[in-house]
């Protein structure tokens, strides 16, 4: 009790005065205190939105080095693909290819598989995930093609498992032998007066292109889909979508107008 009095009456003898400058000096350091954790809080903030923008550079880098893997991945298997539809519509009609088109028998089987960059996609889904994207329209292309390219990637192993051989190296009318002096070494020689006069192998050859035909067809909505991320993710940042520093042509610069135009006749959406 005692303790209290001596409180109170200490109290007691301070002045207006010194009541004022107590409370103002109390409020200076509420203030300095608010004012400097306000400043800790938008340094936060702003080292937080440049690392951010660091990272979605390096998305738009990562974009633009997938549409050119995947475009080169589909021109290569294109190559594949073209001269074996050739090579099955001939034996369709009865004609038998002449020996340079007989690639085509050793290459119908040839399923790659389908692979682009996803790190930096990754680091951004485990730092805070698509939300961190501002607009909608960009989050939805992201989560498209890495969506696409998970189903592709599913595929391949369907189409090896299914897929039909039309003539084992161990058939008498093909000889199958390694030349290491040549850009493919493992060389094929054909009977072809008996394979083109046998059915069955037409037959096998027929349903193994077509089947080449499909799984070509199914990867292509992968690189169409990466060029719409990338197309996307060029506008949201006041760029174009110039993969190796070349402007887009045919089909993908199609794709990328359409995206472009769209994203501008929209208003961003959050």
């Amino acid at each position: 009790m005692m303790l209290f009095k001596r409180v109170g009456e200490s109290f007691r003898h301070i002045e207006d005065r010194e009541w004022l400058l107590l409370i103002l000096e109390t409020l200076g350091v509420l203030a300095g205190i608010l004012i400097a954790f306000e400043l800790q809080e938008w340094a936060s903030r702003r080292a937080d939105a440049a690392k951010h923008h660091q990272l979605m550079e390096r998305l738009f880098e990562e974009s633009e080095m997938d549409v050119v893997l995947l475009r080169n991945w589909q021109n290569d298997l294109a190559s594949i693909v073209e001269p074996e539809k050739a090579f099955s519509v001939a034996l369709a009609k009865g004609d038998c290819p002449p020996a340079t088109k007989w690639d085509a028998v050793s290459t119908v089987n040839m399923m790659p598989a389908v692979t682009a960059p996803t790190s930096v996609y990754q680091e951004l889904t485990g730092a805070g995930g698509l939300s961190s994207v501002d607009r909608r329209d960009v989050r939805l292309a992201l989560a498209e093609f890495h969506s696409t390219l998970d189903w592709a990637q599913k595929q391949v192993d369907f189409f090896r498992e299914a897929r039909v051989t039309p003539l084992e190296p161990s058939d008498s009318r093909v000889r199958v032998v390694f030349d290491p002096t040549r850009d493919e070494p493992e060389v094929w020689t054909f009977d072809r007066a008996a394979l083109c006069a046998d059915p069955a192998f037409k037959s096998r050859m027929a349903s193994a292109t077509r089947a080449h035909v499909v799984y070509a067809a199914y990867q292509t909505g992968v690189e169409v889909a990466a060029v719409t991320m990338c197309a996307a993710l060029g506008e949201s940042m006041g760029k174009s979508c110039t993969p190796m520093g070349r402007p887009l042509t045919g089909q993908d610069a199609e794709v990328a107008q359409k995206v472009v135009a769209k994203m501008r006749r929209t208003p961003a959406k959050t």
